[in-house]
């Protein structure tokens, strides 16, 4: 539908009935003097144009003040033959629609605040979603989730193909072959970044006064799309495996008398290690911590902690110490801190004062 013009103030309108109604209760400010609508009613005050004497009449009334100045200006046809009547009745229709609009906007507000208590239900139903949510997390911590471990791997490769970190010829490849990668013995290459203790070693000092490092076959191992999201108490186990697996005193108790190359004392992968913490615990070691997690760890994605580690480095007939700097609620967080950096600190200078001894990287966990 072709639309139509305003010839005064230049708006247009999808048809004439909007038009008329714009003639009839709307106002346009006159754009030059040629046009041919001059001869309608203009306001004396602020120039504006009227199609009907008697809603000037109202425009002059409502919204010009009446101790305002006028100016003299001529109109060629006066509002004052405007009829008392028509002006009354005019009032009234306008009294009419103020009262029903405002009956109009009760409803509207009627409505916001159902639809406010709506809200306040969703909102409600969000939160408690989101304690769940919370408890799920606290269920994954403490040994109670029912997730998989590949379940949890499948949801990961999913994401990391979403956002196109992988092509998708990699991504069906992993997606076929992920069962066999979660069972792979050994730690994937693509985790582990060896040689970070000799780069650090090289690096200038600064402001530092002194420098203590652990051993260079101490190896970095970060969390892959296999394992990303919950496996961290595994990966400082496998730093902490990669250190010891070096040392002659403990590689003989993790990997035998006949594990004399390196092939043979590589880093155990994190199922690996479930299957190894679950030995640990059939043997009898920690059983309070075997009840904490129903006594399966196998294909989970539960978090560990320095019990579990404790306890599969204690099958081994490896010797460990644990501690607890614990944190009183009428105590500074920061004299625990403080406590733990100061032990921290004499256990790598001690080891370092110790010509003989090697250093060890320290497993911790932040409750």
């Amino acid at each position: 539908m072709e639309s139509v013009e305003c010839i005064l103030c230049h708006r247009k309108f999808d048809d004439t009935t909007l038009l008329t109604l714009h003639h009839e209760y709307e106002t346009c400010y006159k754009t030059n003097s040629s046009s041919p609508l001059e001869a309608n009613y203009c306001c004396p005050i602020c120039d504006k144009i009227f199609y009907d004497p008697l809603v000037l009449q109202i425009h002059v009334n409502e919204d010009h003040d009446h101790s305002s100045v006028h100016r003299t200006t001529t109109t060629t046809t006066t509002t004052t033959t405007a009829s008392d009547s028509l002006y009354a009745q005019e009032l009234e229709r306008r009294e009419r629609m103020k009262n029903q609009y405002r009956q109009q906007a009760t409803s509207e507000i009627s409505y916001e605040y159902s639809q406010e208590d709506e809200d306040a239900q969703i909102a409600r139903m969000l939160q408690e979603e989101e304690n769940a949510q919370s408890f799920e997390e606290f269920q994954n911590r403490h040994g109670g989730s029912t997730r998989t471990f590949t379940e949890r791997a499948r949801w990961n490769l999913d994401k990391v193909y979403k956002k196109r970190f992988i092509s998708q010829n990699q991504y069906e490849e992993y997606k076929n072959k992920l069962d066999e990668m979660i069972e792979q013995p050994i730690e994937r290459l693509e985790s582990r970044s060896a040689g970070i203790i000799p780069i650090l070693s090289r690096l200038p000092m600064g402001n530092l006064v002194e420098r203590c490092l652990c051993r260079s076959g101490c190896d970095h191992v970060s969390a892959t799309w296999l394992d990303q999201g919950w496996a961290c108490g595994y990966k400082n186990f496998q730093m902490l495996f990669s250190s010891l697996r070096h040392d002659p005193q403990y590689s003989m108790y993790l990997f035998g008398h006949e594990a004399t190359n390196q092939t043979n004392r590589d880093i155990p992968s994190v199922s690996y290690l479930q299957k190894l913490i679950e030995t640990a615990w059939t043997a009898g070691f920690d059983s309070d911590g075997r009840a904490q997690f129903n006594s399966h760890l196998i294909n989970s994605t539960k978090w560990i902690g320095p019990t579990e580690i404790m306890a599969c480095l204690a099958y081994f007939n490896i010797k460990t110490e644990l501690f607890d700097f614990h944190q009183p609620k009428n105590i500074d967080k920061s004299n625990a801190y403080k406590y733990l950096f100061e032990w921290i600190r004499r256990y790598f200078q001690q080891q370092q004062e110790n010509k003989n001894s090697v250093i060890h990287p320290l497993y911790l966990q932040h409750e």
